[in-house]
């Protein structure tokens, strides 16, 4: 139950800055590298891009941060449950711990994730002799790094928001 009240209050929060993002960043639409292959098709979809780009950004952070939340509320139960003697702030401090360990973890899942789903893109890069300058301002790496960091950045926010949520709950489950 914290892991789900802890995802909701850091995509709550975290959501209009994605938003934001998103559009000052103008990652929505499609790339130069994408554009070839679908010339064919009418590009009037009557879809919002940045609607889309936001959403995409969104629903990775939420997919890190329901593993990282349930990945700190239950080393933290199981803590409280052999050392009910612990205060909320000692049980805070172990569920930032744990968020510390599972960051790592998280960053190298979302770098090997990019590098896997983008591997064909950065071989065709390559191919192309594109020079790094010109591969750091496409679209299609821009916005994928922009989701990284933001899921990386969501996740650090989470470590903190289910850290304290599982302690509030776990002391005011023993007074109760």
């Amino acid at each position: 139950m914290t892991a789900f009240i802890s995802t909701i209050i850091t995509t709550g929060a975290y959501f209009s800055s994605i938003l934001i993002l998103t559009d000052k960043a103008m990652i929505q639409g499609l790339s130069e590298e994408e554009i070839e292959e679908i010339g064919a098709f009418s590009l009037f979809v009557g879809v919002d891009f940045v609607k889309i780009g936001a959403s995409m950004i969104i629903m990775s952070t939420i997919g890190a941060v329901i593993d990282l939340s349930i990945s700190i509320s239950s080393p933290m139960h199981e803590i409280d449950f052999h050392n009910p003697s612990n205060s909320r702030k000692e049980l805070f401090r172990s569920g930032l711990s744990i968020g510390r360990d599972i960051l790592g973890t998280s960053t190298n899942t979302l770098f090997f994730s990019f590098f896997g789903g983008y591997m064909a893109l950065l071989i065709w890069f390559k191919d192309l002799s594109y020079s790094i300058g010109e591969i750091v301002n496409s679209k299609v790496f821009s916005s994928e790094m922009i989701i990284i960091g933001s899921t990386g950045i969501g996740v650090a926010l989470a470590i903190q928001v289910t850290s304290w949520i599982t302690a509030y709950y776990l002391v005011k489950k023993r007074s109760v």
